[in-house]
């Protein structure tokens, strides 16, 4: 029986219990009434009392049904909410791998990035780049802007913060480092045609020049 079968069951028997008790307490009296009297009482109160009894076992066994259906739908829930959380956290064990396996790139690229730009920018600041964008890693005080400029555009301030950087740095102001190296190589292009535009060469420095008049229109 399921559990509404035996709630249904044990109403129905708790009130048969009910009414036998009524009639063996009548059965009673009336044995000891006849036992007054001096006639032989009838038998109808021990075979009440038997009933009664067979009621009360029957009632603490479908009780003891009931308890055992209910902690065997509780132990389900409980399965079935286990179940449903290891699912969510083997989903987002892989999101947490995801995120490891980019923090592990991260700090391995920042640093070859970062030697390599400590490298290279002198070269390139006297080559007539400009390294506005990126020299900033390369000083004590601020080595971290460009990173966090970076996560900025990538996640927003909330991922900075998540890092526990707490920075003045604002969103309009974040640039990915591939955009802030373009800016970089952009700026040595212009330089390459500002030479080419003074070529002794007339072909030469007029493409020069109109590619440089080109960029300031498109500017």
């Amino acid at each position: 029986m399921d559990k509404n079968e035996v709630a249904k069951r044990l109403a129905e028997l708790g009130a048969e219990r009910e009414r036998l008790i009524v009639e063996l307490e009548k059965a009673r009296t009336e044995a000891r009434d006849a036992l007054i009297a001096g006639k032989k009482p009838a038998g109808t109160a021990a075979a009440l009392a038997e009933r009664t009894s067979i009621v009360e076992d029957a009632i603490a066994e479908l009780t003891d049904h009931l308890g055992f259906v209910a902690n065997n739908a509780e132990r389900n829930n409980r399965k079935r909410r286990a179940e449903a959380a290891l699912d969510a956290t083997s989903k987002r064990a892989k999101l947490a791998a995801a995120v490891d396996d980019a923090l592990n790139k991260l700090a391995s690229n920042w640093t070859a990035y970062a030697d390599a730009l400590r490298k290279d920018v002198g070269q390139v600041s006297g080559a007539g780049g400009d390294v506005t964008a990126v020299e900033r890693a390369l000083t004590n005080s601020r080595t971290a802007e460009p990173l966090v400029k970076a996560l900025i555009r990538a996640g927003g301030v909330s991922l900075a913060r998540s890092l526990g950087v707490d920075t003045p740095i604002r969103v309009r102001h974040a640039i990915a480092l591939a955009h802030a190296e373009e800016r970089v190589a952009k700026s040595l292009r212009v330089e390459l045609l500002r030479i080419k535009s003074t070529s002794p060469q007339p072909n030469v420095s007029r493409e020069a020049q109109a590619e440089l008049d080109k960029m300031e229109t498109i500017r």
